[in-house]
């Protein structure tokens, strides 16, 4: 089994206060985002995380004239961003690591092929700039904007949140480069960044809450009007979402709350965009949920360069929806798939657990909370241009006909059905053959092609083995003829740029 590393949630309030009509000065009070209260991972454990983030909050109240500076580092993880919500807590503006220019001197580290592994020239600045977004032509570099409210005035209170995911190996959850500074200064000011002071703060360590809520039962409740297997829908706010998850449908009456609602949710990431379905156990004791699963820029353990996939992330949740804590969350890396490219999940109490529900046959499993419903939550963040199947280009009820196979299909069946296949496969029970008769996740192949772009002689590392291989039809040839059985990391490089990261898993003969 892969080595799994649950990444923690931290909120932090970081209160930026300037009183009203104070004088602006150059050189104000930078504010450590860390010297105020840490919160318990399992505490602030809501607004539907995802558990391979770390969070850190800033609420904010600004005077007129005046602005965020925030300076920091790039850290050494899979993904940062930026962005900014008003005082209801709904996504204003954002800013990606790929947006995120670098101060002079130093390096995007999150670019294609950009070096990962240097430890100085990481530094860069963002600013949170009051008032509307300009055009796109007409943004100012590396800045976010909070907008307006009803009455038109610019908002000036609400809060801002870096992200950080999936930190390399052996770095903390700051990614090692400590977290960002933050300082009001008047606007257009010309402020200079100086290194984070919150780069030695102890982090929090988790209390063990969450795990206890996940292996907790409650009784189920009686049948439901839901019928069917569960339906997946793309998120578009959550007065919607919620109106779905109770009633099946957006509509309430005459009253479309996909166009009533705005757009986003509460806190949501502007990089992310979901799917999510909601779950009942009067409809079934275990839910199997399979899709094809979209490849990703493997950056753990460590890569030297900035690898490119479909996605940067994807992730599945299983969701209380009552307390909308995330009772267990796979995320890609800690995923196993088949060599169909074919991630099988099932979703289950402890108790209800089969057999056969585990990595060694190709499944991964989920806990189910405590209340017999739950909600299924599945991110897609950061497509690649050429991938067209991704969440974000779906339109609401319309998902299939845009992702195809990468959307999830799920279907409810029992502890008994779903173990008479065995270890070999993982049936979908009574309903649909959704997850039907299925390859073994160990694949007993010996000899892969993997496609390589612009490039026609490279170098292939499949464990301790390195062989130089020649791309032939846009394909390099991966041997594991004469490895012992096993799981390998498989990296094809072209002098030193990484053209693909693969984990295959050879069986015994």
């Amino acid at each position: 089994m892969s080595r799994v590393r649950r990444g923690i949630a931290i909120v932090v309030l970081l209160a930026l206060t300037l009183p009203a009509g104070a004088a602006a000065q150059d050189g104000l009070d930078q504010t450590c985002a860390l010297t105020l209260t840490k919160f318990d991972p399992a505490t602030v454990n809501v607004a539907y995380p995802d558990d391979s983030a770390q969070y850190y909050s800033g609420a904010y109240q600004l005077a007129p004239g005046t602005r965020i500076r925030i300076h920091g580092r790039f850290p050494h993880s899979r993904y940062m961003s930026f962005n900014v919500y008003d005082a209801a807590q709904r996504p204003l503006d954002g800013l990606s690591d790929l947006r995120i220019a670098p101060d002079p001197g130093s390096a995007n580290p999150f670019l294609d092929g950009a070096d990962r592994t240097r430890e100085d020239g990481r530094d860069y600045t963002v600013f949170i700039e009051t008032g509307p977004a300009p055009p796109p032509e007409q943004r100012a570099p590396n800045t976010l904007y909070t907008g307006t409210g009803q009455n038109g005035a610019p908002n000036l209170q609400g809060t801002f949140i870096y992200r950080i995911y999936i930190p390399d190996s052996g770095r903390d959850d700051t990614g090692g480069v400590g977290l960002p500074t933050a300082t009001i200064e008047p606007e257009g000011s010309e402020g200079g960044g100086e290194p984070s002071p919150c780069a030695a703060v102890e982090k929090p360590k988790a209390s063990g809450v969450n795990e206890a809520v996940a292996g907790q039962a409650a009784p189920d409740r009686p049948a439901t009007s839901q019928s069917g297997p569960p339906k997946w829908r793309k998120f578009v706010n959550l007065l919607s979402a919620i109106s779905v998850n109770v009633t099946g449908s957006p509509t309430v009456g005459p009253a479309d709350l996909d166009q009533l609602g705005g757009s986003g949710g509460f806190l949501s990431n502007l990089d992310n965009a979901y799917v999510s379905a909601p779950i009942d156990r009067s409809a079934g004791q275990v839910v199997v949920t399979r899709f094809r699963a979209p490849t990703f820029p493997d950056t753990r353990p460590p890569a030297e360069r900035m690898p490119s996939g479909q996605l940067r992330y994807w992730s599945i949740c299983e969701n209380d929806p009552s307390t909308q804590r995330f009772v267990a969350c796979v995320n890609d890396d800690r995923a196993v798939l088949g060599a169909d490219g074919f991630a099988t999940y099932v979703i289950s109490t402890p108790g209800q657990r089969p057999a056969n529900a585990k990595r060694e046959c190709g499944v991964n499993w989920l806990a189910w909370g405590p209340n017999s419903r739950g909600v299924v939550i599945y991110r897609h963040m950061l497509p690649a241009a050429g991938f067209a199947q991704a969440i974000q280009h779906a339109k609401p009820d319309k998902e299939r006909e845009t992702m195809g196979d990468y959307l999830p299909e799920s279907a409810y069946t029992d502890k008994g059905a779903f173990e008479k296949a065995g270890c070999a496969a993982a049936p979908a029970g009574a309903e649909r053959t959704v997850v039907a008769q299925r390859r073994r996740s160990c694949a007993s192949r010996r000899l892969i092609r993997v496609r390589v772009r612009a490039a026609r002689l490279v170098t292939v590392r499949a464990g301790s083995r390195v062989r130089r291989v020649r791309v032939r039809s846009g394909r390099a040839l991966v041997d594991l003829r004469g490895l012992r059985a096993g799981r390998y990391r498989v990296r094809i490089t072209a002098g030193k740029r990484v053209l693909a990261r693969r984990a295959y898993r050879t069986c015994a003969k």
